[in-house]
């Protein structure tokens, strides 16, 4: 395609959706109409009835869409031309693994000046709109998802919504209706955030990935370090142990609570304790940064609104609470000990007076354990900043990955006047006392002490 008539396509776009465009008064109101059906994979043709204004801005901004990314005549014949032992599919993922298309650029071209035209209207939905359809500002970050056999367009939405693929499920849905997307191919399928919604759509309905990728459910329990995560994850063939380490506590991708994690010379690993204990479905061979976004997704979405009011009145920053977190969930041998020995911290905290020092063995044992064999410059500072029998009040950061009953635990604590406990180490059972003199005399209930 000339110069010449890249323009007047551009033309003849932009005069279609201005005139859609000018009569528009944007609301917030949209949906599709779309089976909510667990065993039904099919989605309605026919759009739910949306706001008039806001769908012919969608309409427009998918129609403008459409007839960039339709090849011409010219691009189809020399397309029948090739190697005929290429298959469809790999073919559409070999363009899709290449910078955008001079299609691509035009429709980009045209986009903006679409959102230069339609901004005295609906300037901040017309950007969001044009950036969430075509992925732009999105990282190319590559994850798989199995899609089940009996997916509904509708659940598979939602699914993008978890993993991070889109940011407007209904949008998706609208997209969804218009193109016919009726019916999805199970299995494995590899997307990324920054493809376009079309791409989304002919990659599920395109065969599921055929390489030998072994599915492995893996699981990290309450309590684990950063370096023994990796060390399942190495022992699972995912991936590297280090590499794991190393890219946990340095990738960012944009999550709510990133911006709260707090660096510090005295801090060994930036990023312990937000490895959130659960299970979580991975591949072999799967990419690094994948598996991490999975990680930094659940933590995410577990640290719900209401704890995050709930640290505010307890004036607790995100790093306290975590870094409180994983000493409870290393103390505690059980559940429904965690809110008692919550509560014994809680009062040495609120006491440093009379208590300037937590005095958590885990805590000792993790400098042991964890960061003195693991850095490269030996830190005194460091070692008794983290060691809660040499430095005052909490760790510079967290000692392993908790739980959310850990978690919780933290910010709702018994009440209680006790300020010291102990355990047995057979029974885990736990006694607590008020005083020292208590506290020795349970030293020898727990049998720790003759």
């Amino acid at each position: 395609m000339d110069e010449n008539s890249k323009t007047r396509e551009i033309e003849s776009i932009l005069s279609e959706i201005e005139n859609n465009a000018e009569s528009t008064d944007i609301d917030t109101d949209t949906g599709v109409e779309i089976s909510e059906d667990t065993e039904d994979a099919e989605v309605s043709k026919t759009p739910l009835p949306l706001n008039t204004e806001k769908k012919a801005l969608y309409d427009a901004l998918l129609k403008s869409m459409d007839e960039i990314e339709t090849p011409d005549e010219e691009t189809s014949e020399i397309h029948d031309e090739t190697d005929e032992e290429e298959t469809l599919e790999t073919e559409k993922r070999k363009r899709r693994r290449k910078k955008r298309s001079v299609g691509h650029l035009i429709f980009s071209i045209a986009m903006t000046a679409v959102i230069v035209s339609a901004a005295f209207l609906c300037a901040g939905f017309a950007i969001n709109t044009a950036q969430e359809i075509m992925g732009i500002g999105r990282p190319e970050t590559n994850i798989i998802i199995e899609v089940p056999e009996t997916a509904s367009v509708a659940r598979i939405a939602d699914m993008f919504m978890d993993e991070g693929i889109i940011s407007d499920r209904d949008l998706f849905m609208f997209f969804a209706g218009v193109r016919g997307l009726e019916t999805v191919i199970a299995g494995p399928h590899e997307f990324s955030a920054n493809m376009t919604y079309g791409e989304l759509a002919d990659e599920l309905q395109a065969a599921a990935i055929q390489e030998e990728r072994e599915a492995v459910d893996i699981t990290f329990p309450e309590g684990i370090t950063l370096i023994e995560a990796g060390e399942i994850l190495e022992a699972a063939d995912i991936c590297d142990a280090d590499t794991f380490v190393t890219a946990f506590n340095s990738e960012s991708f944009g999550f709510d609570f990133e911006s709260q994690v707090l660096s510090s010379s005295k801090k060994f690993y930036k990023m312990e304790g937000y490895c959130f204990p659960d299970t979580y479905r991975l591949y072999s061979d799967e990419d690094v940064e994948s598996i991490v976004k999975k990680i930094y997704r659940n933590f995410n979405n577990k640290i719900t609104p209401d704890y995050y009011q709930r640290m505010e009145d307890m004036e607790l920053t995100l790093d306290e609470l975590i870094t409180f977190a994983s000493i409870v969930q290393a103390e505690a041998g059980h559940v429904s000990d965690m809110k008692d020995v919550a509560s014994v911290f809680w009062n040495r905290l609120n006491d440093a007076e009379e208590f300037p020092r937590l005095q958590s063995d885990p805590t000792s044992n993790y400098v042991i354990d964890v960061i003195m064999p693991n850095i490269e410059v030996q830190s005194d500072e460091m070692f008794d900043a983290y060691n809660t029998y040499e430095g005052a009040g909490l760790p510079p950061g967290p000692i392993c990955n908790p739980g959310i009953e850990a978690i919780s635990a933290v910010l709702y604590p018994s009440e209680t006047d006790y300020y010291y406990f102990c355990s047995n180490l057979e029974t885990r059972e736990f006694y607590y006392a008020k005083t020292l003199s208590e506290h020795e005399e349970n030293l020898v209930l727990a049998g720790l002490v003759d």
